[in-house]
């Protein structure tokens, strides 16, 4: 099993780009109050944040399992659930980006974003180019939490059949796996409140 690393750089990405959104999101929110460009961008930071949610909701059930007898006795129904649904998982977040971006273009005509004052001047450009790699021209965050989803699906999948043969040897890698996703998640967590909080 090679894919461990790839998972955890792969949520480790997803973390980078929502710490990334939410430092952008302060330094606007800080300088801006206008109940009108505040509204469009939490209008855009919501379509972006649904991938957020996306992601957190894959990872959130699989960190729950804490123990060789819970996941002795809960692995199999929570691996055919997601079986049967990690699929339709994919697509949430390429159509989140998609609406993410109509909100941004939204969000430009606004005078606000033509600002000649340094640290807005800045940070627009961040956000500029934040969705120009992340949501729209490579759509990399869908593309990240899309590799993720299947991805993990592979893992499990793997788990699974070394489960029918060993299940303490199953339940060693799972838990090792789950170790290393901990961080990440719980950064992603801490991320989305934050902007929650600022909103």
């Amino acid at each position: 099993m090679a894919i461990e690393l790839k998972l955890t750089k792969e949520l480790a990405t997803v973390c980078v780009t929502a710490s990334e959104l939410a430092a952008i999101e302060t330094l606007i929110k800080g300088e801006l109050a206008k109940p009108a460009f505040v509204e469009q961008f939490d209008k855009m930071g919501h379509a972006i944040g649904e991938c957020y949610a996306v992601t957190a909701a894959v990872v959130g059930p699989w960190l729950e399992i804490g123990n060789e007898t819970e996941f002795c006795n809960r692995y199999d129904a929570a691996y055919a659930e997601y079986k049967a649904n990690y699929l339709s998982i994919t697509n949430r977040p390429r159509l989140a980006s998609e609406q993410a971006y109509l909100e941004y273009m939204l969000l430009r005509e606004f005078k606000e974003t033509q600002t000649a004052y340094p640290l807005l001047k800045t940070t627009f450009a961040r956000l500029d180019e934040f969705i120009d790699k992340w949501i729209t021209n490579d759509a990399w965050l869908a593309m990240t939490i899309e590799n993720f989803v299947k991805m993990l699906y592979r893992f499990l999948t793997e788990i699974a059949e070394l489960k029918r043969k060993d299940p303490t040897d199953a339940f060693t890698i799972y838990r090792a796996l789950m170790a290393a996703l901990r961080p990440y998640y719980a950064l992603l967590e801490n991320c989305r409140k934050s902007v929650a909080e600022a909103a």
